[in-house]
């Protein structure tokens, strides 16, 4: 049962998208309580976000726009030990992006972004009860995703709404975890850098930060690991066009999340629940409101 001695390490391609307006990145990587890092794993698992809009109208004295935006991920991903230090991850998105504004109805479906992740273990010390783990890593997110930018409907630009946002990326994470006996507690934090796409169109960079308190509970060869913490989520400005620094007032933001969650294991088979609900937010200028967020996965290690 030693590989529930655990870091919970982040990793955050992007923070999910919205809308048309709210300049987000189109794709959401999150790793969530992983077993040790003497592990190989392979799964799958699912991700939910849902958004409302209430935008003033572009034609004067009309009624503001109301839209729905629900964003949906089923991802392979997977880790692969290299020696006792190095830990690398790549996860390979399917997306399905629908976006709901009055009469008019948007999806966009399709591979998203590959993402490379490489870890490092900085620090694995034992004193007395007392265990520390601290990881720290880069990664890329290459522009595998469909990126064309337009609307079928009304062609004007949906750039949240395509599979891949069209850009490389880069990111840099690093989380530790204090442990002892059965309860343990983690503090992490991830920043990613955008660059533009081939329309100029770049993304605001991003950084999340969290701290997350868990719990081991042990029969024979079935563990349960209940979950709960806060996430804060934050992102600049994206610009229409990086070359002439057109900003987009219409994006960036913060948002602040509680979560719960689980996993269980049996044997070498690991199951992952979370779900997380906003608790303060200011997002697209105050136009985008955030729901929920949904995880769900399924693993095997060997």
């Amino acid at each position: 049962m030693k590989y529930f001695l655990l870091p919970l390490a982040l990793f955050m391609g992007s923070v999910a998208s919205a809308c048309d307006l709210c300049g987000c990145s189109a794709s959401n990587q999150f790793l969530g309580i992983l077993p040790g890092q003497q592990w190989n794993f392979v799964g799958v698992q699912y991700q939910y976000n849902a958004f409302t809009g209430l935008f003033p109208s572009p034609f004067e004295n009309r009624p503001k726009v109301h839209s729905t935006s629900i964003y949906q991920t089923m991802q392979v991903w997977g880790r692969y030990a290299l020696g006792k230090h190095y830990q690398v991850f790549a996860f390979v998105p399917y997306q399905y992006n629908e976006h709901k504004q009055d009469s008019a109805n948007v999806t966009r479906s399709g591979i998203g972004d590959i993402t490379l992740m490489v870890n490092r273990t900085a620090l694995d010390k034992q004193t007395g009860d007392w265990q520390q783990l601290l990881y720290a890593g880069v990664g890329i997110k290459l522009p595998t995703g469909k990126h064309d930018g337009m609307s079928v409907t009304d062609k004007s630009g949906l750039p949240n709404m395509q599979p891949g946002t069209g850009s490389v990326d880069f990111m840099a994470n690093a989380n530790y975890t204090l442990r002892r006996g059965k309860y343990g507690i983690n503090a992490d934090g991830a920043y990613t850098f955008t660059t533009p796409n081939k329309d100029d169109y770049k993304y605001g960079n991003k950084a999340s930060a969290g701290l997350t308190g868990f719990y081991t509970k042990v029969w024979s060869s079935f563990t349960l690991m209940p979950q709960l913490g806060i996430r804060y989520e934050y992102a600049l400005h994206d610009y229409d066009n990086y070359t002439r620094k057109w900003l987009n007032e219409q994006s960036g933001g913060y948002m602040c999340f509680m979560s719960v969650g689980a996993q269980a294991y049996y044997k070498q088979l690991g199951f992952k629940a979370v779900w997380q609900a906003p608790v303060s937010q200011r997002y697209s200028a105050g136009n985008v409101t955030a729901g929920h967020k949904a995880e769900a996965g399924i693993f095997l290690l060997f």
